[in-house]
């Protein structure tokens, strides 16, 4: 099988055709990168940008940016997505390994994807996806941060999550009215049971951790430069609006608010607002 510069190892390469809300087609090409499952959307002609690199958060995969990948794409950008190890079609770690990660430790994961991309990119992340994104934007260059229903750090934490967890066990999906209540508000009935099929086992670390809400997580806003846009949608009860406005505010980045929005916000069927606010945001502050 071949092997890129940095030495990753790429297995062959599927292709899926995406039709967008409008009249534009995309296809993104799929591909294993040293295990990791990785998703491609190239624009037409030269792109007006460094790459997008969308990193998923915690009991997802790169499927939570089925639309935004596309989308991104057809607005003239490289836009990848890929999935943590032990989550939606990439390698699965030995399982005393996975239990131990905690939500920092997808720096890993992320430094493979950007080195096997090359560029500089602009980091696209969720969640527990935005904790990792700031831990790598401490060592290395990044074009621009948007950080969506990000968790705080230790700075800006709020009071914890009633949420047991066993560390000993990887963390099932919660059951489905709790996900909808914690992930799937403002989507339909049908689209939150797709995506409740989807959810993968996640780390039980890495939830005790987001459940901390930041308690738990050290980041070091002098090491990290460059523009940052974190939104928040005022129905998340995982990423609250007012925790994410002074994460905002502790790391000097911009902030957006969406007072009708829940925490998966990306996946909502008016996400397609969302992401032209980011990408408005982008033109201003990287492009």
């Amino acid at each position: 099988m071949p092997r890129t510069a940095d030495n990753t190892l790429v297995r062959s390469s599927a292709h899926v055709v995406i039709n967008l809300p409008h009249t534009e087609v995309v296809v993104v090409e799929s591909r294993q990168v040293d295990g990791i499952f990785v998703e491609h959307a190239a624009p037409e002609g030269a792109p007006k940008g460094p790459p997008v690199v969308f990193v998923h958060g915690g009991s997802h995969g790169s499927w939570l940016w089925e639309r935004w990948l596309p989308y991104f794409a057809a607005a003239g950008r490289h836009s990848y997505a890929f999935s943590w190890y032990n989550h939606t079609n990439s390698q699965n770690l030995p399982k005393d390994e996975f239990v131990q990660r905690g939500m920092l430790d997808v720096t890993r994961e992320l430094r493979t994807v950007t080195s096997h991309i090359g560029g500089t990119p602009v980091l696209v992340a969720h969640s527990m996806g935005a904790a990792a994104v700031q831990k790598y934007a401490e060592e290395f260059p990044v074009a621009a941060q948007v950080l969506l229903a990000p968790v705080p750090s230790q700075h800006t934490a709020g009071a914890p999550l009633p949420l047991e967890v066993d560390l000993s066990e990887p963390f099932p999906p919660m059951p489905y009215e709790m996900a909808v209540e914690w992930f799937f508000d403002g989507c339909s009935d049908d689209d939150a049971r797709r995506y409740y099929s989807l959810m993968p086992d996640e780390s039980p670390k890495a939830v005790w951790e987001a459940a901390q809400r930041g308690a738990a997580i050290t980041l070091d806003r002098t090491r990290i430069g460059g523009p940052a846009l974190m939104v928040a949608g005022g129905r998340d009860i995982v990423s609250p609006a007012d925790l994410v406005r002074r994460h905002a505010d502790h790391f000097g980045a911009d902030y957006l608010f969406f007072p009708d929005r829940a925490h998966s916000l990306i996946l909502e069927p008016r996400w397609t607002e969302v992401a032209d606010r980011v990408l408005a945001w982008l033109d201003r502050s990287v492009w």
